[in-house]
Protein backbone atom coordinates (compact mmCIF):
# COMPACT_ATOMS: atom_id res chain seq x y z
CA UNK A 1 0.00 0.00 0.00
CA UNK A 2 0.91 3.71 -0.98
CA UNK A 3 -0.19 6.89 0.11
CA UNK A 4 0.40 10.17 -0.96
CA UNK A 5 0.25 13.14 0.90
CA UNK A 6 -3.71 13.60 1.09
CA UNK A 7 -4.10 10.48 1.88
CA UNK A 8 -1.40 10.89 4.71
CA UNK A 9 -3.18 13.88 6.07
CA UNK A 10 -6.22 12.24 6.34
CA UNK A 11 -4.37 9.10 8.30
CA UNK A 12 -2.63 11.93 10.64
CA UNK A 13 -5.13 11.62 13.48
CA UNK A 14 -5.29 7.42 13.52
CA UNK A 15 -1.42 7.17 13.09
CA UNK A 16 -1.12 9.54 16.28
CA UNK A 17 -3.68 7.39 18.45
CA UNK A 18 -1.81 4.41 16.66
CA UNK A 19 -5.72 3.72 15.22
CA UNK A 20 -3.79 2.53 11.94
CA UNK A 21 -3.96 -1.55 10.49
CA UNK A 22 -0.26 -2.38 10.55
CA UNK A 23 -0.09 -1.60 6.72
CA UNK A 24 -1.80 1.64 7.11
CA UNK A 25 0.69 2.53 9.33
CA UNK A 26 3.87 1.12 7.30
CA UNK A 27 2.76 3.09 4.46
CA UNK A 28 2.92 6.19 6.57
CA UNK A 29 6.15 5.88 7.75
CA UNK A 30 7.17 5.07 4.03
CA UNK A 31 5.73 8.04 3.33
CA UNK A 32 7.11 10.04 5.33
CA UNK A 33 10.41 8.77 4.67
CA UNK A 34 10.36 10.35 1.45
CA UNK A 35 8.31 13.38 1.94
CA UNK A 36 9.84 16.04 3.64
CA UNK A 37 6.81 18.47 3.50
CA UNK A 38 4.85 16.15 5.28
CA UNK A 39 7.86 15.21 7.91
CA UNK A 40 7.22 19.12 8.45
CA UNK A 41 3.71 18.66 9.56
CA UNK A 42 4.20 15.60 11.27
CA UNK A 43 6.74 17.28 13.53
CA UNK A 44 4.37 20.89 14.15
CA UNK A 45 1.58 18.72 15.13
CA UNK A 46 3.80 16.62 17.43
CA UNK A 47 4.14 19.97 19.09
CA UNK A 48 1.28 20.85 19.54
CA UNK A 49 0.24 17.37 20.76
CA UNK A 50 3.16 18.27 23.38
CA UNK A 51 2.55 21.79 24.37
CA UNK A 52 -1.25 20.45 24.87
CA UNK A 53 -0.37 17.47 26.71
CA UNK A 54 2.13 20.17 29.09
CA UNK A 55 -0.77 22.13 29.22
CA UNK A 56 -4.16 19.83 29.38
CA UNK A 57 -6.89 19.95 27.07
CA UNK A 58 -6.91 22.99 25.31
CA UNK A 59 -10.51 24.53 24.12
CA UNK A 60 -10.08 26.36 20.50
CA UNK A 61 -12.34 28.95 19.52
CA UNK A 62 -14.63 27.76 16.60
CA UNK A 63 -13.50 30.14 13.98
CA UNK A 64 -10.32 28.53 14.79
CA UNK A 65 -11.49 24.73 14.48
CA UNK A 66 -13.37 25.95 11.06
CA UNK A 67 -9.82 27.35 9.82
CA UNK A 68 -7.91 24.11 10.18
CA UNK A 69 -10.07 21.78 9.10
CA UNK A 70 -10.08 24.08 5.62
CA UNK A 71 -6.50 24.46 6.19
CA UNK A 72 -6.53 20.38 6.47
CA UNK A 73 -9.11 20.17 3.52
CA UNK A 74 -11.50 18.76 5.51
CA UNK A 75 -14.47 20.99 4.85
Amino acid sequence: MNVNCDQLTGLLPDFFDGGLSTEQSDAAIDHLATCEACRLTVDELEGVRTLAGDHGRLELPQASKDRIRRSLGLD
